[in-house]
């Protein structure tokens, strides 16, 4: 009798030994099962956060050249030119410190930039952007041929002023409007060196001759 209990007992932990065995493979399943079809829906949400990103630039974010400056970070830095003259530069700015900041000046190779409106705003944990759809830093008379480098220097009101060395991109393809429009000449106000003529009738201001006086005696 003692014996058929033991053996009943034998059989009743084996079952239990197979079922729990038979349930974690089910579970191991199932969770296999769920990672594998959850995997599309995180890599199209990798992705789509990715293409997001790009489209909010208008520009490439490549190539372009780092720095530091101080706590301001000088990020994607390039330099748009014709080779003619006329550059603008490219590049986002971040500040990492405990206060604000500023873009007060701009050298592009020898030459002062323009800041169009002024100094450039760089709020603490905050960015400000550098180009055509933003806060524009144009040169003109810049001598920067498409595909060499050239150094870009940023001075700040707080953060120690940095020197770049930028890749010079040709205004075309992403960057065909990328240049502003060349600045009107000026209007001299020298003299033409025209003479006016006088109008008939009018007096000239000179003197005429006067007679003389002597008669001549007749015969």
């Amino acid at each position: 009798m003692t014996r058929r209990r033991d053996a009943a007992g034998t059989l009743v932990r084996g079952l239990s030994t197979v079922s729990a065995l038979f349930e974690e493979h089910v579970v191991k399943v199932a969770v296999r099962r769920l990672v594998l079809a959850a995997t599309p829906v995180l890599v199209l949400g990798a992705a789509g956060c990715s293409i997001h990103e790009q489209t909010q630039r208008w520009y490439p974010a490549d190539n372009g050249a780092n720095a530091e400056a101080g706590d301001i970070g000088l990020r994607n830095v390039q330099v748009v030119s014709d080779g003619e003259g006329t550059a603008t530069v490219i590049a986002t700015l971040t500040n990492r410190g405990a206060s604000d900041d500023e873009l007060v000046e701009v050298v592009i190779g020898e030459v002062n930039a323009e800041l169009a409106d002024g100094p450039v705003d760089v709020p603490v944990r905050g960015v400000a952007d550098l180009g055509p759809d933003a806060d524009r830093v144009d040169g003109f008379d810049v001598e920067a041929d498409p595909g060499h480098t050239i150094t870009v220097e940023f001075r700040f009101g707080n953060a120690p002023r940095t020197t770049v060395e930028a890749l010079v991109r040709p205004a075309e393809g992403a960057y065909a409007e990328a240049l502003p429009d060349a600045p009107a000449e000026e209007p001299t106000n020298e003299p033409t060196g025209e003479v006016t003529a006088t109008p008939a009738g009018e007096p000239t201001d000179q003197p005429t001759e006067e007679p003389t006086g002597t008669e001549t005696p007749s015969e």
